[in-house]
C-alpha cells in the first residue's frame, strides 16, 4: 500500500513558488535569447507551462522577466515594450484558463479585438488572417468546462489532463499573438517598427502568421502534451497542485 503524500509545510511553500518562477523564467530566457521559426522566439514552448504551473500572476512575472532578458539578449530591444507586454498576459491567460476563469478570459480577448477593428488599420488589414486568433476566444469556454471538471477530481491521471493542458496552452498561445497585435495597431508601435508602407508590410506579416503562428501553437500543444503531465503528476504526488497560485 503507497503511503500517502505529505502536505508540503507553510515554510516549504513559500520557498517553492520563488525557486519555480526564478528556474521558469531562466528557462524563459535562455528560450527567448534566440529567434524562433516564424514571429516569436523559443520561448513559445515555455510560455503555457509557466501560467499552468504558476498560475496567472506569478507566472506573468516569470515571464516579464525572461522575456525581458531574451529580448535583449538576442539584440530586438526595440521590440521590448510588446514583449514585456504580450508574453506576461499570455502566460496569465494559460495560467487563467487551466483555473476555469473563463470571464477574464472572455474580457481580455473582447476588450482587445474591440481596440482592433476599432482602429481604421485594423478595419483595412485582412480580418481572415485572425482565424486563429478567433478560434482561441471560441475555445475558451469548452477549455474551462474541461480543466473546472479536472479540478474537481483528486486524482490527474487520466485523458483530461493531457486535453485541459493542450487547450489552455491554445488559449494562452492566442491571447499572446492578440496582445503583440494590440501593442502594435491600437497602441500605435507601428509608428516604430513600419513607419513607411505600413499597409502593405502589416498585410504580409498578417498573411504570413495568418499560417505561421498556428503552426507555432501545434507545436506547443504537443510539447506541453508530452511534458506537462509527468512534471504536474510529481508536483501533485508531493502534495503541490497547479497552478500553485
Amino acid at each position: 500500500m503507497q503511503p500517502k503524500a505529505v502536505m508540503p509545510g507553510l515554510a516549504e511553500r513559500k520557498s517553492l513558488l520563488p525557486a519555480l518562477v526564478a528556474m521558469l523564467a531562466s528557462l524563459h530566457a535562455a528560450l527567448a535569447s534566440f529567434p524562433g521559426p516564424f514571429f516569436r522566439s523559443w520561448m513559445f514552448l515555455i510560455l503555457p507551462l509557466e501560467g499552468i504551473i504558476l498560475g496567472p500572476g506569478a507566472g506573468a512575472l516569470s515571464a516579464m522577466i525572461g522575456g525581458s532578458i531574451g529580448c535583449v539578449v538576442r539584440g530586438e530591444a526595440i521590440i521590448l515594450p510588446i514583449v514585456a507586454f504580450s508574453e506576461p498576459l499570455g502566460v496569465a491567460c494559460s495560467g487563467l484558463a487551466f483555473k476555469g476563469r473563463w470571464r477574464e478570459l472572455l474580457a481580455i480577448y473582447g476588450v482587445m479585438l474591440a481596440a482592433y477593428f476599432a482602429h481604421p488599420l485594423g478595419r483595412a488589414l485582412p480580418a481572415w488572417c485572425l482565424w486563429d486568433i478567433y478560434l482561441g476566444a471560441l475555445m475558451v469556454m469548452p477549455t474551462c468546462h474541461i480543466t473546472k471538471r479536472l479540478a474537481r477530481r483528486e486524482d490527474l491521471k487520466g485523458p483530461d489532463l493531457p486535453l485541459a493542458l493542450a487547450l489552455s496552452a491554445f488559449v494562452g498561445l492566442e491571447a499572446d499573438v492578440m496582445a503583440r497585435i494590440f501593442m502594435l495597431i491600437p497602441t500605435f508601435f507601428y509608428l516604430v517598427l513600419v513607419p513607411e508602407n505600413t499597409l502593405e508590410v502589416l498585410s504580409a506579416w498578417w498573411v504570413m502568421g495568418a499560417f505561421a503562428t498556428p503552426i507555432e501553437a501545434l507545436i506547443c500543444m504537443a510539447v506541453v502534451v508530452w511534458v506537462g503531465p509527468p512534471i504536474l503528476i510529481a508536483l501533485d504526488s508531493k502534495g503541490v497542485r497547479c497552478p500553485i497560485t
